[in-house]
């Protein structure tokens, strides 16, 4: 009897040990942030404007104020003509400079930002819908999106440029 009653009591003490560990466990779990959560609050963030920019009529200034857009809209105006005055102070990929009548390089461009992502490397992933009137290495129509890197100073560079058909 003095058995059965120890052994009742053990399984208790190891069933109320079992429960408190349980509920240990899921009050020290991580706060899990949903992407969809993340992806709103960086979506209100973004412009609802058309950029358009033709050769012909470049402005060195930025149409958006924010860093990031801007550094897109540069290498934008760099695309279409390489020998505008802020590309030689510009950190852009090199192929944007690249001159050969083959590369169908375009003299109209315009874009809107759809989506924008941080990853994990301290890079931010801008998508455009782009339409230009050339070709330019598949690099000008339909989603594009630029690599943008950190600069001191909160300055940001566009570190690649690839395109999604």
């Amino acid at each position: 009897m003095l058995k059965k009653i120890i052994v009742i009591v053990l399984l208790l003490a190891l069933l109320c040990f079992s429960f408190s560990l349980v509920f240990k466990t899921k009050s020290n779990l991580p706060v899990v942030i949903e992407e969809s959560e993340t992806a709103a609050v960086e979506e209100q963030n973004l412009p609802d404007t058309l950029f358009a920019f033709s050769a012909a009529d470049l402005n060195e200034n930025c149409v958006s104020d924010e860093a990031m857009f801007c550094a897109v809209e540069t290498a934008v105006k760099c695309t279409l003509n390489p020998e505008f005055a802020p590309c030689a102070k510009a950190n852009l990929p090199k192929f944007i400079f690249m001159s050969d009548s083959s590369l169908d390089r375009p003299t109209e461009m315009s874009y809107k930002i759809i989506d924008k992502k941080s990853l994990s490397n301290d890079t931010v992933e801008i998508y455009t819908e782009s339409n230009c009137n050339g070709g330019w290495l598949g690099l000008c129509q339909g989603t594009i999106i630029y690599v943008l890197a950190p600069k001191p100073e909160n300055q940001w560079y566009v570190k690649e440029i690839y395109a999604i058909e």
